[in-house]
């Protein structure tokens, strides 16, 4: 019955610490030159120290700019050239999340536009589904591991 009461404890429990962390663009500002993006988890946490790569409208594919956000997640790039430019985050432990940019023309002092889109940032479903099952059956099997290992040591005083 006991083990029944854990099992059911870390269904529960351990699927919301799966789901915690996607990634969160927000407060995607401009002045003048200077476009400025915060990227962070979903639970509020700043993305410290993620490194960004930068993609100019002229070349998508290759970026223009590699470096990384601060400490509160923020991160900065110089638009040299209109258009939309994407900027990509990662953390190094898997979490990934890019934005779209729209800057105006250069030298101006237009508002940077509202991202275009959000993309990366948290797996797909199925795949949350497969690692949390995944998790859940890893810890009980160490559970039942360590369980056994009690067992073995009380049989083997009970028979001296």
């Amino acid at each position: 019955m006991k083990r029944l009461f854990v099992a059911a404890v870390l269904v529960l429990i351990l699927p919301a610490a799966v789901f915690a962390h996607g990634v969160e663009i927000s407060d995607v500002t401009g002045q003048q030159d200077v476009y400025t993006v915060k990227f962070s988890y979903t639970d509020g946490t700043p993305m410290l120290f993620a490194k960004v790569k930068v993609f100019p409208p002229s070349s998508p594919d290759a970026p223009a700019q590699e470096s990384i956000a601060d400490r509160n997640g923020y991160f900065s790039f110089v638009n040299d050239e209109p258009g939309e430019w994407r900027l990509a985050a990662e953390d190094g432990i898997g979490h990934r999340g890019e934005v779209m940019v729209t800057t105006a023309a250069v030298s101006g002092t237009e508002e940077a536009g509202e991202p275009a889109k959000k993309t990366g940032g948290q797996a797909s479903l199925a795949m949350r589904v497969i690692l949390g099952l995944s998790l859940i059956l890893n810890v009980f099997a160490v559970y039942n591991f360590v369980l056994a290992g009690f067992s073995k040591k009380r049989s083997a005083y009970a028979h001296q």
